[in-house]
């Protein structure tokens, strides 16, 4: 029999009898999640909850055993959804055949573009979407789906799609609100919320949705206007190829990129956190093919593409789970489910519904994260608030882009206006530091000077100016250049070129030794095959800052002074 590799694989053969009823519990707990997100957060796609249960099923256990994470569930979240609807709606009309064709073809291409991704080691991605612009984009998620569930938790008619129109039908028809449907929808959401509040161990949702089933069965409330979710087509079909045109596939790559970019970055960041706390550790590129290949399986058995799911990954870690063999348990309760539940599932409410969708968009505001922000970064409180606009205003893969950009661009920016400063020591420090800071005394002769970022072409021309500029400001004259290399990780051919023209702007203002200190391999490597390091170039190479001082204070015509501590 062939050795499996896998991480789910590994762990699985090692399987100890102690941890099953954990796995056990957790699993069973995170299935009844998953079906509350299948009936909840397909409708957010445009979709039916077949395509989220076809999803699921397949998806669980794939991830369970190439994934390294133990317990991050899988399966439709609000943020995927949402995004996958909007794309969706550029190449067919909701409702129809195509539609569906159209989202298993777009989880194959998100499934696909993460495990390309994963083989080619890329799981820095999840770096793309910054704190604050995760901040931004979720708020203003949360606010999306918050005001795109007011129709069915309070019974009104609403036309429009966008959020701001929403919000004006809304107030337009409060005279129309079905007092029984809002009953049943902000009852719900109220219970949902406390038990979050008060009992964060408990499943909410699902026991808010199933009590809210009960009431609305027992009374007959579906009688008195209260819309049900009524029969749902969720059997497995046979995995195929989707038959949509090839101009579609083309045009759900934009939405199919912005799929894998955020539905990663959030997915890796909450594997991240309960990993932290289980004492265990992740590897970042085979999350990205572990999920990659659940998407490539639910796109496969016609479902929709899929990511983690918050709450389901809290209840699998506070549910006592020990290992990814819970994801196989929840998909073997979901399709159970489906087989034997399916009278008690069309009973369900849709306000219950439209409170799960309304609670799990509450808890994406994420107010704590605007405060912190305002103490910290102006900067990045105002990246976090485009990126919210964006979203509330134009749309989900709008505010994604938005955010991309915004971030690079301030990423960007800094990498060109670094911090620098130049160095001095004292009997009382140990080692070289900023002088302004911690007011020592520059070496008379001497200009140690550190630049905090990168050398390349957006900072090159800057280099050059705050190092003259620096010469220039500085009391004597300077026979010595000191660069202190430690906080530049590495140097491009633009630098290499500006490197070339300030080393003769020094010579020609009488600067008799120009020294790289604490460079790293592979800056010295660029060095030497542009010919700037000695002999054949002028740059002169020392380990350490008090090196060369010691160097200069040797070479100076006055008495040696003591040199200060080794860095």
């Amino acid at each position: 029999m062939p050795r499996v590799a896998t991480p789910g694989w590994r762990l699985l053969r090692g399987y100890q009898r102690s941890w099953l009823r954990g796995d056990l519990f957790a699993g069973l707990t995170v299935g009844a999640l998953v079906i509350t997100h299948c009936m909840a957060y397909a409708p957010l796609a445009g979709l039916p909850p077949s395509a989220a249960f076809h999803a699921v099923v397949v998806a669980l256990p794939v991830f369970a055993l190439l994934g390294t994470s133990r317990h991050l569930a899988i399966g439709p979240d609000p943020g995927t959804a949402s995004i996958a609807g909007a794309g969706l709606l550029t190449v067919a009309a909701a409702g129809t055949d195509e539609y569906l064709a159209a989202a298993a073809a777009l989880g194959l291409m998100v499934g696909l573009v993460l495990v390309v991704a994963g083989l080619l080691r890329f799981g820095f991605v999840a770096d793309l979407l910054s704190r604050p612009a995760l901040i931004g984009y979720m708020s203003g998620l949360g606010v999306t789906l918050l005001v795109s569930q007011l129709r069915p938790l309070l019974g009104v008619t609403v036309e429009a799609d966008d959020t701001v129109g929403r919000v004006v039908d809304v107030l337009g028809a409060l005279d129309e609100v079905g007092a029984t449907t809002a009953a049943v929808g902000l009852g719900t959401l109220a219970l949902i919320l406390v038990l979050r509040r008060y009992l964060r161990t408990l499943p909410g949702s699902v026991i808010g949705l199933a009590i809210a089933t009960v009431v609305v069965w027992l009374a007959g409330l579906d009688e008195h206007g209260v819309a049900l979710v009524g029969p749902i087509d969720a059997d497995l079909a046979p995995p195929a190829l989707p038959g949509i045109p090839l101009d579609d596939w083309f045009a759900l790559v934009p939405t199919a990129l912005g799929l894998a970019v955020l539905g990663f970055a959030d997915s890796f960041l909450a594997a991240k956190g309960v990993a932290a706390r289980h004492d265990y550790r992740l590897d970042a590129d085979r999350e990205l093919s572990g999920l990659g290949a659940a998407n490539l399986a639910a796109g496969a058995f016609q479902g929709m593409p899929v990511a983690s799911t918050g709450s389901g990954t809290a209840a699998a870690s506070a549910a006592g789970g020990r290992t990814s063999g819970l994801f196989v348990v929840a998909a073997a309760f979901v399709v159970l489910a489906i087989v034997a539940l399916d009278p008690v599932i069309e009973r369900i409410p849709s306000a219950g519904l439209a409170a799960v969708v309304a609670a799990a968009a509450i808890n994406l505001v994420d107010v704590a994260g605007f405060r912190a922000l305002w103490r910290e970064s102006r900067l990045e409180l105002l990246l976090a608030g485009v990126t919210f606009g964006s979203v509330v205003l134009f749309d989900v893969l709008v505010g994604i882009q938005v955010s991309i950009v915004l971030g690079l661009v301030i990423a960007i920016a800094r990498m060109a206006r670094p911090h620098d400063a130049i160095l001095g020591s004292s009997e009382t420090l140990d080692g070289w530091v900023d002088a302004d800071t911690y007011e020592t005394a520059a070496e008379p002769g001497l200009l140690v000077y550190r630049f905090d970022a990168p050398l390349m072409f957006v900072n090159a021309t800057r280099f050059s100016e705050r190092l003259l500029a620096a010469l220039d400001e500085n009391p004597g004259e300077e026979r010595w250049v000191v660069l202190d290399f430690e906080g530049v990780g590495s140097v491009d051919t633009t630098a290499t070129d500006a490197l070339r023209e300030l080393l003769d702007e020094l010579d020609q203002r009488g600067v008799e030794v120009v020294g790289v200190a604490r460079a790293n391999r592979g800056s010295l490597d660029r060095l030497r095959r542009s010919d700037l390091l000695e002999p054949a170039g002028r740059l002169r190479v020392f380990p350490t800052i008090n090196g060369a001082v010691r160097a200069f204070r040797a070479a100076s015509s006055g008495p040696t002074a003591p040199a200060p501590p080794l860095d």
